[in-house]
């Protein structure tokens, strides 16, 4: 058998033999429309492992007539990266067409290292294409970024990784069957990587009396997922799923993130942002319970540790949501500057007391429901919290509807209802500036003896 790795050896030499990324390779594909006039312009290519990046660049180059030169980031230094871009651009081969520079891993450069690149594509001397797993946008320059083209790539499906196994098994084995159940196996385990998949079918070949059993147990079981997968995709799912109260799906994004080697404290922190964020005031509790299972995972651990951010992932995700919080402070922080009221400004010193400061101020202790006013003038009235939940909602009950007022209100109601019937709580609330939960309490004492209260609910059909 060859010792060059089946997957280098099943490497597609055209574009017609790349399996996915239609989103790319199609007719009104990314890359085809790049291309079409045969020129290629300098790209950064990024996603999951074994998508065929680097097969894209070599196919690429070849296909628009440049010579390709490869350079690893997770291997060479800044200095050799100068040192290989000042030689090969005086090779005779590149003299007359500038050569694509293949950068792989192009994240593992910082970003002063990854200045060096930028006069060689400025003068047109190299067209960079780059490749990462990482997103470009946390990763490289902006100014590298601004010159090139960022290009997507999607995890293979099943059916993908399939067909690429189907043409390694009739090359390597011909006309003889096909295990079936291993291909199977094997396109679903891949995780989207052809590369893992066409390893896990060289070491089935490779093994005496080789079956399914055997092969999952050489090769560890489910394939993991590295952190390009797990630290942004699987996080942001994770999140969106607590949101949108899924206990089930933020459970299971979690374990994948356990499964992909996650920070334990990176997932504590994001479920700290998702209770703050998400469920706010709608349920404090959330927050305090995210917080504490933040400080169990410092104190106890993996493989521990995932029970209290499973407990807190539970409760986060069937807690009431409300954004209130994040909309009001965002609210606040667009507002504009405006002067601070004279009679809350800072008035401990006799200097300050003789400007006015402090003058008309009213200790509130002194009485919780005497008025005043702490925003600026520009800003009276402007509300930045909205409360959106009922749990957030009862935090206004402090206004109590004014007696008087509520009890003519009652009174000529309950004359022309003697039979009773639905209050017109919505109306009486705008009149009386009250919360509804503030009137339904005044209203019980108004109402007892005469009437019972309920809270009515309708069943209608769909």
């Amino acid at each position: 058998m060859s010792h060059i790795p089946l997957p280098e050896r099943m490497r597609p030499t055209t574009l017609d033999e790349v399996v996915g990324q239609s989103h790319l390779l199609g007719p009104k594909g990314a890359l085809t429309r790049l291309t079409a006039g045969g020129r290629l312009p300098s790209l950064v290519m990024w996603g999951p492992p074994g998508t065929g990046k680097t097969t894209l660049a070599r196919i690429l180059a070849e296909a628009t007539g440049h010579g390709f030169m490869e350079f690893s980031g997770a291997g060479g230094s800044a200095a050799e990266l100068k040192k290989f871009l000042a030689e090969g651009r005086e090779l005779p081969l590149f003299r007359q067409v500038p050569p694509v520079v293949f950068l792989d891993e192009i994240h593992r450069f910082n970003r002063s290292q990854q200045d060096i690149l930028l006069p060689f594509l400025e003068r047109g001397e190299a067209i960079l294409i780059g490749a990462t797993t990482e997103n470009p946008a946390f990763y490289l320059n902006p100014a590298l970024r601004s010159r090139c083209q960022l290009i997507a790539l999607k995890p293979l499906e099943p059916d993908h990784i399939l067909t690429v196994l189907k043409r390694a098994w009739a090359r390597e084995r011909g006309a003889e069957a096909r295990p079936a159940e291993v291909f199977e196996w094997l396109s679903n385990w891949a995780g989207g990587d052809l590369r893992s998949a066409l390893s896990g079918l060289e070491t089935w070949l490779e093994m005496p009396d080789p079956d399914l059993e055997s092969l999952q147990g050489a090769l560890g079981g489910r394939m993991m997922f590295d952190r390009a997968d797990g630290h942004y995709d699987l996080a942001s799912a994770f999140q969106k799923s607590l949101r949108g109260s899924d206990a089930d799906a933020a459970l299971y994004y979690l374990s994948r993130m356990i499964r992909g080697g996650e920070d334990p404290r990176f997932i504590a922190r994001r479920l700290m942002v998702c209770a703050a964020e998400d469920v706010g005031n709608a349920d404090p509790q959330a927050f305090s319970l995210c917080e504490a299972a933040s400080r169990a995972v410092e104190q106890i651990g993996w493989p521990e540790a995932r029970i209290p951010l499973a407990q807190a992932v539970i409760y986060v995700a069937n807690a009431p949501k409300s954004n209130a919080t994040v909309l009001a402070v965002d609210a606040a922080l667009a507002a504009d500057d405006a002067p601070i009221p004279e009679s809350i400004r800072d008035a401990h010193t006799a200097t300050a007391r003789k400007a006015g400061r402090g003058a008309g101020y009213h200790y509130s202790h002194d009485d919780y429901d005497r008025e005043q006013v702490f925003l600026p003038d520009k800003l009276r009235n402007t509300r930045f919290y909205e409360p959106k939940r009922p749990q957030e909602r009862s935090w206004r009950d402090r206004q109590e509807p004014e007696a008087a007022t509520l009890a003519a209100l009652w009174e000529a109601w309950a004359a022309t209802h003697p039979a009773g019937g639905e209050l017109p709580l919505e109306a009486w609330s705008a009149d009386l500036g009250c919360s509804r939960e503030a009137l339904a309490r005044a209203l019980i004492k108004l109402a007892s003896g005469r009437f019972t209260l309920t809270r009515k609910l309708e069943a209608n059909p769909l």
